[in-house]
């Protein structure tokens, strides 16, 4: 089974109008353990918009969705790329599995290309994308949402925006300062991680952007900043993630991992090689007076991690979305 080790399969989804290749496409996915979805009454982009976790989207070159002036399977993956950076997208070509013929902006969106003639080609990128999908998008979503959410609470008249979300294999941090916050739950143990540059978030303060005395301010004030940023997001997720799953785990069974930092080269390692979970964003002034502050936010599971047992609990099901008509199985 592709995707993870354990009774879990991967779901991707499909753009596909050749009907002998979607009948190829349907016997490879069930060959492979795969659950395969396809649009039903919503046009490409609205039905992505939908909170549903899948592995990857499969893209036929000649793909054409006019509700959305989409011309070719390259428009729509560019247009799938700046939705959810996260997927990694493989187009189906004929007779060839390559990019290089295609200019650098296209192949930047696509994973990958593969002949369904030759099923293995599409076999080794799932191989290669899904086994490495680690991270369910839901609960990526659940983070976006929370920690969006304790930002807008903690600023005043300042907009909140953040990047789509990314993985991170460097051990460099970010700015002047962090936080590091040990969190938990039945299926994770690790750390999350707050990065942000000092003189920026002191500015913020002394405009009252914050609840803090704007007058005097120094480093120790941009610290509880961060530090009350970092409580209230962990806060609103771990109570998001034990109403899933309520929490079981005897504290006897805790293991601890050293933290090594070398602050001179700006580096930090959690003794894992597992890639980081990294959220941006950015804090602007909605009066364009001020600065804008950057926050990384990263996620580092580096003592426990069982994804599959978040899946397990998750109540976004893509059952409920086929039952309500946004998707139907391929």
């Amino acid at each position: 089974m592709i995707g993870f080790e354990k009774q879990l399969v991967s779901k991707v989804l499909i753009f596909e109008d050749a009907a002998v290749a979607q009948t190829q496409l349907k016997a490879f996915c069930s060959e492979q353990g795969l659950i395969a979805l396809k649009q039903a009454n919503h046009s490409a982009m609205k039905m992505l918009e939908a909170n549903i976790d899948l592995g990857a989207v499969l893209i036929s070159e000649g793909f054409v969705d006019r509700a959305e002036g989409i011309a070719s399977g390259f428009e729509l993956a560019r247009r799938v790329h700046q939705l959810r950076r996260e997927l990694p997208i493989f187009i189906r070509r004929d007779g060839r599995t390559d990019l290089d013929d295609l200019p650098a902006e296209q192949r930047a969106c696509v994973a990958g290309a593969y002949d369904i003639e030759r099923p293995e080609t599409l076999k080794l990128l799932l191989d290669q994308y899904l086994a490495d999908t680690e991270y369910p998008i839901s609960l990526i979503r659940r983070i976006e949402e929370v920690t969006h959410s304790s930002l807008t609470a903690l600023f005043r008249d300042v907009e909140v925006s953040n990047e789509l979300p990314y993985l991170v294999k460097d051990k460099l941090t970010y700015g002047d300062i962090l936080s590091l916050l040990p969190v938990e739950s039945p299926w994770f143990s690790g750390y999350m991680m707050v990065q942000s540059e000092e003189q920026p978030m002191i500015e913020l303060i002394k405009a009252g952007r914050t609840a803090i005395d704007g007058h005097a301010v120094d480093f120790r004030d941009v610290m509880g900043m961060l530090s009350e940023i970092t409580n209230l997001a962990w806060g609103g997720l771990r109570t998001r993630l034990l109403a899933l799953h309520p929490a079981t785990i005897d504290d006897s069974t805790r293991i601890s991992v050293p933290i090594t930092v070398n602050q001179y080269k700006e580096y930090i390692s959690f003794g894992t090689d597992r890639s980081q979970l990294c959220f941006k964003y950015t804090l602007r002034d909605v009066h364009g007076q001020l600065a804008p502050v950057t926050l990384f936010q990263k996620f580092i599971f580096n003592i426990r991690w069982s994804p599959e047992e978040y899946l397990q609990a998750d109540e976004n099901k893509v059952e409920d979305l086929v039952e309500s008509g946004c998707l139907e199985l391929f």
